[in-house]
Formats: structure tokens, sequence, C-alpha cells
């Protein structure tokens, strides 16, 4: 069961870190467009919960694929989660510290083709997470990444109706949590790992 605890609490954890890009565009879609209707605020943040959904099961896929046919590299899979993780939680970090310097008033754009190209563009940070659980079984990966999906959906809605009563304002503080978030993910991958 301990194992199992963990398993969660990683997985929360990672989605929780991995939901703050949606979040954040949620927050200024909220701005653009504080008359959506509750549908269409459902539809794509279910957009951005299945490219979360997918992302990590496929940079899964691509690291046992090279692992299976490069043992050497199965071997530095901790290390390079563990680098992958602080590369991540750094930059979060930094743009989140940068953006409350960076200019306002910038309406992001909407309609199908942005919301597939923000929710591809935010997803890539939840490819990489396919090196930290290249080691779990299929359903394994697939339920941590159901966690994450659920936890992006989630965080989607939330922020879309933040942004509808409160703007972006804590945009910058949502990022600067996110990059702690992967940072001490990264701690423990590095105090288990090594």
């Amino acid at each position: 069961m301990n194992g199992w605890l963990s398993f969660i609490i990683s997985s929360i954890l990672f989605g929780l870190g991995l939901a703050v890009d949606a979040f954040l565009i949620s927050l200024a879609g909220g701005v653009n467009e504080p008359n959506a209707k509750r549908g269409k605020i459902l539809a794509s943040a279910l957009v951005f919960a299945l490219f979360q959904l997918a992302a990590p099961l496929i940079g899964r896929l691509c690291v046992r694929t090279v692992a299976e046919r490069f043992l050497f590299f199965k071997e530095c899979l901790s290390g390079i989660a563990l680098a992958v993780l602080l590369f991540l939680g750094i930059k979060m970090l930094v743009e989140g510290l940068r953006q409350s310097k960076s200019k306002d008033g910038e309406k992001p754009k909407s309609g199908i083709g942005a919301l597939l190209l923000s929710a591809a563009v935010s997803s890539v940070d939840a490819l990489s997470m396919g090196f930290t659980i290249a080691e779990y079984s299929l359903w394994t990966a697939v339920a941590g990444a159901g966690i994450i999906a659920a936890i992006t959906f989630i965080a989607y809605t939330a922020g879309f109706f933040i942004g509808r009563k409160f703007g972006t304002r804590l945009a910058d503080k949502a990022m600067v949590i996110g990059g702690i978030l992967f940072i001490v993910m990264a701690l423990e991958v590095f105090i288990r790992g090594f």
C-alpha cells in the first residue's frame, strides 16, 4: 500500500506541476472571453486533459523503445529524470519570476486552431515525463497519466473561472509554485534513485 500511496502522491505532484501551463492559458482565456459558455470551457479543458494524458505515455513509449535497444540508457533513467525535473522546475521558476515584469494586456488568440496549438505546446513538458515513468508498467503509467489529465482538467476549468473573476494577477505566482513543485519532485528522484 505504501508504494501505491507514494505513486499517487507523485502523480498528483506531477499533475500539479504540469497543469500550471494549462491553468495560465485558461486564466488568460477567462479574461479574454468572460462570457464564454460553460460547454466551451469544459470542452477546452477536455482537450488540454487529453493532450496531458497522451504526452507522458508517448514519452514513455519513446524511452522504452530506446531503452530496450540501449541498456546503458536504461541505467541512466534516474539521472535523466532528475535532470529533466530540475530543468523544468528552474525554467518555470525563472519564467514565473520574469512574468511579473512582462507587459500586461496581451489577449490570447481564440479558436480551435489556437486551442489545439496551446494544448500541444503546454503538453511538451508532459512528454518529457516519459523519462520519469519509463519503468512503470503500462497500466501504472496509464493510471499516472490519468491522474495528471484529471488535475489538468480541473486546473484549466478553475483557471478560466478565476480569470473571469480576478484577471491574470495570479499568473506569475502559479508558475513559481509549479517550478517549486518540479524541483521538489527532482529532489525526491535524487533521494530515491541515488
